[in-house]
């Protein structure tokens, strides 16, 4: 494996980080309880971080009128708003921060032809779905602004999956045009399995994903045994008038339930890749899978500590990035997988 280093990749890299990042700037908001403090979407004057007096009573005013203040945060004081106030004006600073980043190197690039034909559109797509982002990001706010004290998990869930699938995009072009794949196996070794591997990557998507519902619907705190639930192999339900499917996006318990036990299954399925793998080369040819199981049991260790804990937030916090990084490295075990390079 050999890696080429230009000024495209070099920009490819610095999104890909800046939007590590934002996830978790988000994440942070969503646990301080910070999204709800600024009330209104004003894409151009609301970069503007308020200084005076009067711009905070102002803004403080403006929370004070919303349902999660009149019913939760009645006796917060104007200090304590200027906190989580901050972290959702950062959220949204660090956005428009990426949309710069991409937005004015990228004409650079158009001007000066440094842009292959090969990822052109893919790179207008990342362009289109941040675009979209910001449109997602105040719908969700939107949806705790009156008649409840939280934004949708619904929403919730659609603005963190965007938010991976640009990730995802972002870094698939990032190793393309720099990683160039050749028969080098002490790094991972090549077995034909691209389609197993695009696989486990839609799992760890997909588990991701969902835990947007576990976060918005506070389903992590229904129980802190594991793994068990309050000494039963299945969530005890009591008094439930929903019915059908909606009870897995709606129901605490059968959110916590499947997300505990996809990841299992999950494990499983990695248990089975490792099986494939060293049955046909030794360890010391599989360093990136090695990678991947050592995040992966962290991701683990991870979610059983924070259930223990009642969800601390620098612990969920940290099994947010970790949820980060295995998703980054199972793109590119999937994409090292490929038995064929990409086009130069």
């Amino acid at each position: 494996m050999t890696v080429k280093i230009n000024i495209f990749s070099i920009w490819l890299l610095s999104l890909t980080l800046s939007i590590c990042a934002i996830i978790l700037i988000g994440g942070y908001t969503r646990i301080s309880d910070s999204g709800l403090s600024i009330t209104e979407w004003l894409p151009i004057s609301g970069v503007m971080y308020p200084f005076s007096e009067t711009q905070w009573q102002i803004e403080f005013s403006k929370y004070q009128k919303i349902d999660e203040f009149m019913l939760i945060n009645s006796a917060m004081t104007l200090n304590e708003f200027k906190v989580i106030y901050f972290w959702e004006w950062f959220h949204r600073f660090f956005a428009r921060f990426i949309g710069a980043l991409y937005l004015i190197p990228l004409i650079y690039l158009l001007i000066m032809k440094k842009i292959n034909r090969v990822y052109l559109k893919r790179i207008i797509l990342v362009g289109f779905f941040l675009a979209i982002q910001s449109f997602i990001g105040w719908y969700m706010v939107k949806s705790g602004l009156v008649g409840r004290v939280d934004v949708s998990q619904y929403r919730l869930a659609m603005h963190l999956t965007m938010a991976f699938i640009i990730l995802g995009i972002t870094y698939q072009t990032l190793l393309d045009a720099t990683v160039k794949y050749n028969d080098n196996k002490n790094f991972f070794q090549k077995t034909n399995n691209e389609f197993l591997f695009l696989i486990l990557l839609l799992f760890i998507f997909f588990q991701i994903a969902y835990g947007a519902f576990v976060s918005g619907t506070h389903a992590g705190l229904s129980f802190n045994t594991w793994p068990t639930y309050d000494g039963y192999i299945f969530p005890l339900i009591e008094n439930n008038s929903l019915e059908g499917i909606i009870n897995f996006f709606e129901t605490r318990e059968y959110i916590i339930f499947i997300h505990r036990s996809f990841a299992l299954f999950l494990f499983l399925i990695i248990v089975y890749v490792n099986f494939i793998f060293f049955m046909n080369s030794s360890i010391k040819k599989n360093y990136l899978l090695i990678v991947f199981n050592v995040i992966f049991i962290l991701q683990i260790f991870l979610g059983i500590l924070m259930t223990y804990q009642n969800i601390p937030w620098h612990l969920a916090l940290a099994h947010q990035g970790n949820s980060i990084i295995l998703f980054l490295v199972s793109i590119t075990m999937w994409l090292f997988s490929k038995k064929k390079a990409p086009s130069k």
